[in-house]
């Protein structure tokens, strides 16, 4: 037992050292105009034409409104958001255009994998959510994502980083928000929901990754958008690469 646990150790000392994992941001319950978290990443040059943004959420909003926790926009001066998701599936657009997904009904206080795909070539965005494809749509010819845009997490804009209104406000919490160079497989979408929450990174999608968790972690924030520990187990760290049976003892009396 005692090499395993070592080079267990070994392993996940990176993940200890950097500091992102069990972390989740949170958005306070209270919607607010003031509260987002705001940048404009060099790496969407790298999703011109193609990307997709994975992320774990849960709502914690009172209403039926729909709340937006992530939206993109790179047009000045004009309402064009190219990108936008939300507690439901029927606040997911591409391009200023809704996509059109009507169901499943997502249920408050609940977390969700929720995936956006989208690529050039074969001109259609895809909305998954926990691993399964629940709508698509077409864009049109030629369209590509504009570099050189803002994201804006927990409002929808409608000028580039502005226009906020607090009853679009996201109320909740955002986890292991990943962005990508190309559109994944709907098998890899189902893949990264089954590895769970608490899981690390898949291996295999690591080279793809044009803007991490980490990343987000390190964009400012404004208002009382906070950091707070989630209920993750950090030796998920290390499922990928010690015996079944070794990760449940770790679980179950070591705790970490």
């Amino acid at each position: 037992m005692a090499p395993k646990l070592v080079a267990v150790c070994l392993v996940f000392l990176p993940g200890l050292v950097i500091g992102w994992y069990n972390a989740m941001l949170d958005f306070p319950r209270e919607p607010s105009i003031e509260n987002y978290v705001m940048w404009s990443p060099d790496q969407t040059e790298s999703m011109q034409s193609a990307f997709s943004i994975c992320s774990w959420f849960r709502s914690i909003s009172t209403d039926t409104r729909n709340r937006w926790w992530i939206s993109y926009q790179a047009q000045p001066d004009q309402d064009v958001e190219d990108i936008l998701m939300a507690d439901s599936v029927n606040g997911a657009s591409i391009f200023s255009t809704n996509m059109g997904v009507t169901s499943p009904l997502l249920e408050k206080r609940k977390w969700y994998h929720m995936c956006q795909t989208w690529d050039l070539s074969t001109r259609t965005a895809y909305l998954y959510v926990d691993g399964k494809s629940v709508g698509s749509k077409g864009t049109a010819e030629g369209r590509k994502l504009p570099a050189g845009g803002i994201f804006v997490l927990g409002q929808e804009q409608d000028r580039p980083g502005s226009h906020f209104d607090a009853n679009q406000a996201f109320v909740g919490q955002l986890y292991q928000l990943n962005m990508y160079g190309r559109a994944l497989t709907g098998q890899e979408v189902e893949r990264l929901f089954n590895r769970g929450r608490c899981a690390s990174n898949d291996p295999n999608l690591l080279r793809d990754i044009v803007v991490s968790w980490w990343d987000v972690l390190e964009a400012p924030r404004s208002g009382e958008v906070r950091v707070k520990k989630s209920t993750c187990s950090a030796w998920h760290l290390v499922e990928d690469y010690i015996d079944p049976d070794l990760l449940e003892h770790l679980l179950k009396y070591h705790d970490f």
